[in-house]
């Protein structure tokens, strides 16, 4: 006789499964930690320079306060998040973690992360094109990125993801989720219908609201193109304007804002999910979502940062920048924070939007575009 093929193995209860304790995030969060604790060590030893913004940063929360408070910080965030990892790592409490996490995020976006990431992000944007017109810009930029204080700020900036993503993890972790998805085991069907439904309207009001903001920022420096000064007195504007390569950079950074707010659309339109028919190569095929989602988020953190350090530059009195003589600048760059908050909820939403069927714990529905959620809703 020929012997039966074993039979195949119940698959596992999904509201049971093992959550993985040697998951990236968790080592990631750790090495980012010890990280931390090496930059407090070596600012306090003297054999790191300090290179966090001084005086004359912009925005800098930690200007007359001497040198002390950003070490004492740093070595206290490397500390607490040792433990917050050793904590995600041995599987134990994650309630404390997850609060560990998130106050980590937030302290670090809010302290250490300032207007500089913006302006290296509005120089990168623009530097493939003006970077061949503007002499010398493209040597200054290299200059710029690997200054002291800017590596250091994409540090702080990665830092901020690695806490948000340990924030999730502890939670998914204390709720018994899918590790890998973020679904409960109390999943189905109609319930995931209805979470995207809530994603692409929650995304769709974030996405007006960014859009709006972001076209600010561009109103006060394309008029440049046509001799129309915006938030300053027409002898500033002719000094600035006898540059012409200074002209160029204020309107190539403009341009930048808008090429923001129509890539903004893209998180609630077709395109966002497939590529359009104008990508010669890609018409039709899947947009990966850490594409969107990867320099969306950081372009988010950014825009908080500078909203942060313009309104901390306003309090301390703006003086010797535009802050301190323009009202106009005053609201335009004080309100990238919200520009910044805006983009952060639409992409959540539209991350929260994409999900498809997860491998791990099989829960999830086939990948659906906007109109067909619209449908699905109905």
């Amino acid at each position: 006789m020929t012997a039966l093929p074993p039979l195949p193995a119940p698959p596992a209860d999904p509201g049971h499964e093992r959550h993985d304790r040697a998951t990236a995030v968790p080592w990631a969060a750790l090495a980012w930690s010890a990280a931390a604790l090496a930059l407090g060590l070596g600012w306090l030893s003297g054999v790191l320079p300090l290179s966090v913004a001084d005086e004359e940063g912009f925005g800098s929360l930690f200007a007359g306060r001497g040198e002390a408070l950003p070490v004492v910080l740093v070595l206290a965030m490397g500390a607490v998040g040792v433990v917050c990892s050793v904590l995600m790592l041995r599987g134990g409490g994650p309630r404390t973690a997850q609060a560990g996490a998130w106050a980590l995020a937030v302290l670090i976006l809010l302290v250490f992360v300032d207007g500089n990431l913006l302006a290296l992000f509005g120089y990168t944007m623009i530097m493939p094109v003006v970077g061949w017109i503007v002499p010398g810009l493209a040597q200054t930029w290299v200059t710029a990125l690997l200054a002291p204080d800017s590596l250091t700020g994409l540090f702080f900036t990665a830092g901020v993801g690695v806490w948000v993503l340990a924030a999730l993890a502890c939670r998914r972790a204390g709720r018994r989720s899918c590790a890998r998805c973020g679904r409960s085991p109390r999943w189905s069907a109609a319930v995931e219908r209805g979470t995207r439904a809530r994603a692409l309207r929650v995304g769709r009001i974030a996405v007006a609201v960014g859009a709006a903001i972001a076209l600010v920022y561009p109103s006060i420096r394309i008029p440049w193109l046509f001799g129309v000064p915006v938030g300053m007195s027409r002898e500033d504007f002719a000094v600035l304007s006898a540059d012409p390569f200074t002209l160029v950079i204020g309107v190539g950074l403009g341009s930048a804002g808008i090429v923001g707010a129509v890539l903004m659309l893209g998180l609630v339109q077709r395109w966002g999910v497939r590529f359009p028919r104008w990508t010669a190569g890609l018409a039709g095929r899947r947009v990966p979502v850490p594409l969107a989602v990867v320099p969306a988020t950081l372009v988010a953190v950014a825009l908080v940062a500078m909203g942060r350090s313009s309104v901390t530059e306003v309090l301390a009195g703006g003086a010797g920048s535009m802050l301190s003589s323009s009202t106009v600048h005053v609201v335009v760059f004080s309100s990238m924070g919200l520009w910044g908050t805006a983009l952060g909820v639409a992409t959540a939403a539209y991350l929260v939007r994409r999900r498809s069927e997860c491998g791990r714990c099989g829960r999830g529905l086939p990948e659906a575009e906007p109109r067909d959620i619209r449908a699905a809703a109905a």
